[in-house]
This record gives C-alpha cells, sequence and structure tokens, in this order.
C-alpha cells in the first residue's frame, strides 16, 4: 500500500499589505492568536454526567460548559477553543448554538439534526465569562457530547503556538481512487503529506481537514489523531451505511518515518475506522499549524455572525453553479480567510458544496454533502479574495445555504506598522497576494 499521499504546492508569498486600524492590528510579538493543538480529549458526555449533569438537554435549555482548566485547555490566556461536537439520540429535529458564555444568544447554528440521528461538526467558539461556553437546545430532548482538540492563545499566553498557513485546498486522500480499497472493519489508514515536488514542511504540528466517509456497508465512526499516539477515545465523525458523511477536524500530526519505513519524516495523521464494516475514505486538507517558526496567520476571533443566508432574498444556489457572496462586515486589509460554519438547506436532490476564494481553478474538494430535503452543517475555513469575497459551487439541483462566521485568519502587524514579512522573521510564505 503507497504511503505517498500528495498535497498541492502552497500559494504564493504575500506582499506587504496596508496597516489597518489598531483595533484589527494582530501584533506578531505576542502569542495572540497562535495555536495548541491537543489529543482529542472528551469534556462533556451528557450520558455519563462528563461535564454536566447526567441526562439529555432538554428543549429551551442552555447547558453551560467550563472548558478553561480542562481537557488540556489553560485556564488563563486562551481566547477561543476548538470542539468536536457530537449530537445523539435527539427526540425531534432541531439545532444546537453554541456561543460565548455571559454573551447574547446569536441566531446561528453549529449542528442540525432530525430524530434519533447521530452526528458531529467542529466548532471554533470564543472563550466567555470564567472560561466557559454555552449550548442551547431549542426543541426535543438530545445528548450532547463535547471533544477539546485544540486552542488559540490570547495576549497573555506565556508562550507562542503554531501560526495557520493556507494551502491550496487539495485531496490527499481517495480510497476509491488510490489502489487502497475501502478501509476494514477497526482498521486505520495512515496518511502522511508532502507538497506537489516531493517536499515537506517539518514545521508542520497539525492539518486542517475535511474529512468523508463514502459508501459504508454499515454505520460507524471514525477517528482521527497523529496516527501514532495511542488512539484517543473520542470520534471525529459518525456515519450511516451508503451514505457521504463530512466532518471538518483540526489533526495533530506525527513523523511519518517513527513507524513507516518508506515516507521519512514527513507529516502524517491517521483514521480509524470503528465500524464492523467497511468504508471509503477522503481526505482534503486545506491548511496546516506550524511551530510558529516560519510565519502565517493567527486567528482572531469574533462573536458568532450569519453573513449569508440565501433563504433572505429566496435565491438559491442553482445546478452547476458558482455564487460570489460579499465577507467585508468581518473582513480588514490583514485577513486572509474565515473560520466559518457552513449549513446546506432543503436541496432538491442530493448534491455537494464548494467553497473557495474564487481566484484560480476550483479547487476538486467538497465541504459539504447533503442528501435530498436535509438540513446538514459543517465547519470550513473559507479563503476571501482582494475583493473580500467569497465563492461556492454547487454542481447539481438546487439548495439554500447559510454560513456563520466565529473567526478570521489574520496577517500579523507589528507595532511599528511593518507587515509580519518584515517582523522578527515572521515571514508570510505561503499566503495568496494582495492588494
Amino acid at each position: 500500500m503507497a504511503l505517498a499521499a500528495v498535497m498541492l504546492p502552497a500559494q504564493a508569498d504575500a506582499a506587504p499589505v496596508a496597516k489597518v486600524a489598531a483595533a484589527d492590528v494582530v501584533d506578531p510579538s505576542t502569542p495572540e492568536g497562535t495555536f495548541f493543538p491537543l489529543t482529542p480529549t472528551r469534556i462533556l458526555d451528557t450520558r455519563e454526567g462528563n461535564g454536566a449533569p447526567t441526562g439529555p438537554l432538554g428543549a429551551g435549555q442552555t447547558l453551560q460548559l467550563q472548558v478553561g482548566g480542562r481537557g488540556g485547555v489553560p485556564s488563563t490566556g486562551v481566547s477561543a477553543v476548538v470542539l468536536n461536537l457530537t449530537a445523539t439520540g435527539p427526540t425531534s429535529s432541531g439545532f444546537l448554538t453554541v456561543y460565548p458564555s455571559g454573551l447574547a444568544r446569536p441566531t446561528v447554528s453549529n449542528l442540525n439534526f432530525t430524530p434519533g440521528w447521530t452526528g458531529a461538526n467542529a466548532v471554533t467558539v470564543p472563550l466567555g465569562t470564567g472560561g466557559k461556553i454555552d449550548i442551547y437546545n431549542p426543541a426535543g430532548n438530545i445528548s450532547v457530547i463535547a471533544d477539546v482538540v485544540g486552542y488559540y492563545a490570547d495576549k497573555t499566553a506565556p508562550t507562542k503556538g503554531g501560526n495557520y498557513r493556507q494551502v491550496i485546498p487539495g485531496r490527499v486522500l481517495d480510497t476509491r481512487e488510490d489502489g487502497f480499497g475501502p478501509i476494514g472493519p477497526f482498521e486505520s489508514v495512515p496518511v502522511p503529506v508532502t507538497f506537489g515536488d516531493g517536499t515537506y514542511d517539518s514545521h508542520v504540528r497539525a492539518f486542517a481537514v475535511n474529512i468523508t466517509a463514502v459508501d459504508a456497508s454499515l454505520g460507524g465512526y471514525l477517528t482521527a489523531w497523529n496516527g501514532i499516539d495511542t488512539r484517543p477515545t473520542a470520534s471525529t465523525l459518525n456515519f450511516g451505511k451508503s451514505v457521504a458523511v463530512p466532518n471538518f477536524a483540526v489533526v495533530p500530526t506525527a513523523k511519518c518515518g517513527l513507524i513507516f519505513d518508506d515516507c521519512g519524516d514527513s507529516p502524517m495523521i491517521g483514521i480509524y475506522n470503528g465500524s464492523s464494516g467497511t468504508t471509503h475514505i477522503i481526505v482534503d486538507i486545506v491548511g496546516y499549524y506550524d511551530d510558529s517558526t516560519l510565519g502565517g496567520l493567527r486567528f482572531v476571533p469574533i462573536d458568532p455572525t450569519r453573513i449569508t443566508d440565501t433563504r433572505d432574498a429566496n435565491a438559491p444556489l442553482g445546478p452547476n453553479s458558482v455564487r460570489t457572496f460579499p465577507a467585508s462586515s468581518v473582513s480588514g486589509d490583514q485577513t486572509y480567510a474565515l473560520v466559518t460554519n457552513v449549513t446546506g438547506i432543503n436541496p432538491s436532490n442530493a448534491t455537494y458544496l464548494t467553497l473557495w476564494s474564487g481566484e484560480g481553478s476550483r479547487p476538486v474538494v467538497s465541504n459539504l454533502n447533503l442528501l435530498r430535503n436535509e438540513v446538514r452543517a459543517n465547519a470550513a475555513y473559507v479563503s476571501i479574495d482582494d475583493n473580500f469575497t467569497y465563492s461556492v459551487y454547487n454542481p447539481a439541483n438546487t439548495v439554500h445555504m447559510a454560513l456563520d462566521v466565529t473567526g478570521t485568519f489574520e496577517l500579523p502587524v507589528a507595532a511599528s506598522g511593518q507587515s509580519a514579512a518584515a517582523f522578527g522573521g515572521e515571514s508570510a510564505t505561503g499566503l495568496p497576494r494582495r492588494r
């Protein structure tokens, strides 16, 4: 079985850009907006009384979850966390909304479900009062599970984590086409990653990926981790028989050469099939987190905000179409990408959505797979172009779409007004050109 999955080349270096208002600037000399990946750790399970009283979350109830100081997240110095949120056993159709404690509940959703459904979605959420977040359930009863996979530092953190670096989204594993065949029951597949010229970045600490389970013979779950350490007792996505189920994930990496002889020290992740049946697996990479030595982007949290809803103008995405939407309400001159939750709503038949900056060729990846008449959400990192817009491709049928934003990726700017490329070795390598 070949191990040489290939990632598309990184995009061109960023040109210097003008300084924006001080309130929008991230100072590269501080840890602000850097990322610390964690081994996935369960910090909430209402079925077992972990993080909340035992019992489902009822209709109209809000669960307040202590995150700071748990699961590897420090008590201080944290601006936001990345969670994998799972809903199971809902008694009615509905959704969950996740937001910082102490704020008014926003009109956004993070996870949509139907009666009896089990599924997951990645959530990036700023921490609120006391290092807590709120989870709201408007209808029915539902069990809720949350696994923490990483956190972003604020200015007061004692050390720097990693910067985020964009790449052209690329497919690095498709077991339907790569000679693998489906992954067997309770088996794992390694996913080492190199660039198109066969090189790799030794500074990679975590990948931002979209993982999809396809054509499973039975229902089950997938767990993504660094592929070397003990596999965590947490799931990344849950899937049913014969359907395509995606989930976005931030996954820590390890050096492939530690356990395989033919892949050197290229960074790798592993994916485990927790099912008694077989399933095909697809992995698309949109970016990675480094060790902050080479420069890149920093995360800035914002209050969860809906910036697109095609139902407002009753203008669904049409078949085989590309639509462009504005993102200027949450963007500035240093903004290169949005941290989002994209929701597909009532497609007329099965389809998928691809979101990207609209620049260059459309990437051959998917962000969200949809069945007829369903409502499904998936997290996505979405690049924006120089006009502060992003594009969405819908290959078939009609579908409405909503996009919620919980943060942005910004190019750091030094106090002198210089871009990060000229500050303390913080370069902008791997970023698209801007203005």
